[in-house]
């Protein structure tokens, strides 16, 4: 299994999985299947992407497939360079519990390591998601808030529990 940044020529198959992700599990992200960027302004996202501390996308490869990925960003604000955030964190079903999650997520913690300045990771799990909560706990995130009904899917809200991961100690 290869773990590797993505880059420009992955735009096509990021998006697949991404909309799989979005339709598969409604209630684990905030977008909406129809609301993902077409393979073009991906493209144009991963081409800046290498060229950026402030974001990076890792995707993890089984014979050529994409089957895994993990986003991380941080904001550009100055008050806010030090906090950087995972997002998009998605495993195929047919590829879970083989530690592909854990090999992405420490890939992700590996590289925003080398960002200036960071001092905290942040990421958002739905309440409910134990088995992604169970990762994020044994990678060291611990509980910091839980965020009352951000997610709408239909007429069902979904709580999202904030985690943090102190890279320097506060």
């Amino acid at each position: 299994m290869l773990v590797r940044v993505l880059g420009p020529p992955d735009a096509a198959a990021f998006r697949a999985q991404r909309i799989r992700a979005l339709r598969e599990h409604p209630d684990a992200f905030a977008r909406a299947p129809e609301e993902v960027d077409s393979v073009e302004a991906w493209t144009e996202r991963l081409r800046a992407y290498g060229l950026s501390d402030l974001d990076v996308l890792l995707g993890a490869f089984e014979a050529d497939s994409l089957v895994g990925v993990v986003g991380c960003h941080r904001d550009r604000s100055a008050k806010q360079r030090h906090i950087a955030h995972v997002w998009g964190m998605y495993v195929v079903p047919e590829q879970r519990g083989k530690g592909l999650g854990r090999r992405l997520l420490l890939a992700a913690l590996d590289r925003v390591r080398t960002w200036p300045d960071v001092e905290q990771v942040w990421l958002d799990v739905t309440i409910g998601n134990a088995a992604a909560r169970a990762l994020y706990v044994s990678c060291g995130f611990r509980s910091i808030a839980v965020k009352p009904r951000v997610l709408k899917v239909g007429d069902h809200y979904h709580d999202e529990e904030l985690m943090a991961l102190e890279l320097k100690p506060s």
